[in-house]
């Protein structure tokens, strides 16, 4: 067995719980079930999707469940933790991928936009994991989604995104030392441009990609598809916790 291998068989017949299944979310989940994960697809609107990630993880030989959850209400997601402990009773890797993306010039963001990230990228990490950590054996793992903003390129005209997620970096570091204890490691994500917005326009997104240093093209579909191997990564890792890796080819330099 080769040393990739040995450490990827770890994960079959583990279950991770995905929040966000909706575009990247459904390419993450398509990585863990080909690895022999079982898949826990929580969403708030997206719900056909979720449906999607269930229908094609169980095309891959795993258990698999959709379950509505607005991650940024307690009661919500209490009655999806009890929906899924029926179903599963551990959760092995959860990836909090929730989030929105609405850029606004700083003297027009208003309470609502406040309002908006806070909940989908505060409430959305620390609720998810308050609530499913007890699910949680030793040797689990919590990946969070941070931005590059967070550690090193700020972007301009997008004051709530980064300053919520910049929490959520911060959030990284605390958990990994609150749940150090219980044997779980916790890291990030630092991802840049890795899919356009739907809103984007090919030419406006051409343009962010092309700030990275390297001359290198990658499309979209390339960079998911990197973005859920180094989730695959941190849900095997256990030299790794309270890091926050960037993912944006270089374009924080």
């Amino acid at each position: 067995m080769t040393i990739l291998g040995k450490h990827l068989v770890r994960l079959k017949n583990q279950t991770a719980w995905i929040t966000g299944g909706k575009r990247i979310g459904q390419v993450v989940a398509r990585a863990l079930a080909e690895q022999g994960v079982n898949i826990v697809a929580s969403y708030r609107l997206s719900e056909k999707e979720a449906a999607d990630t269930v229908a094609e993880a169980r095309g891959l030989g795993v258990r698999a469940l959709g379950v509505h959850a607005d991650v940024s209400s307690l009661a919500s997601l209490r009655a999806a933790v009890e929906r899924v402990q029926a179903e599963f009773a551990r959760i092995h890797v959860l990836v909090n991928l929730a989030s929105v993306y609405r850029p606004v010039p700083w003297n027009e963001v208003t309470t609502a936009d406040w309002q908006e990230h806070f909940s989908a990228h505060v409430l959305g990490t620390f609720w998810p994991t308050q609530l499913i950590v007890p699910l949680m054996p030793p040797g689990s793992h919590i990946i969070n989604v941070a931005d590059i903003s967070s550690v090193a390129k700020m972007q301009q005209a997008n004051m709530p995104y980064v300053v919520t997620k910049a929490a959520v970096a911060s959030m990284t570091r605390a958990m990994a030392l609150e749940y150090g204890g219980r044997g779980i490691f916790v890291n990030a994500l630092a991802p840049g441009p890795i899919l356009a917005p739907e809103d984007f326009s090919p030419e406006k997104w051409a343009r962010i990609r092309e700030r990275s240093p390297v001359k290198f093209a990658v499309t979209d579909e390339e960079a998911v598809e990197q973005f859920s191997l180094l989730v695959l990564y941190l849900s095997m890792t256990t030299m790794s916790t309270g890091q926050v890796y960037p993912l944006d080819q270089g374009q924080h330099v």
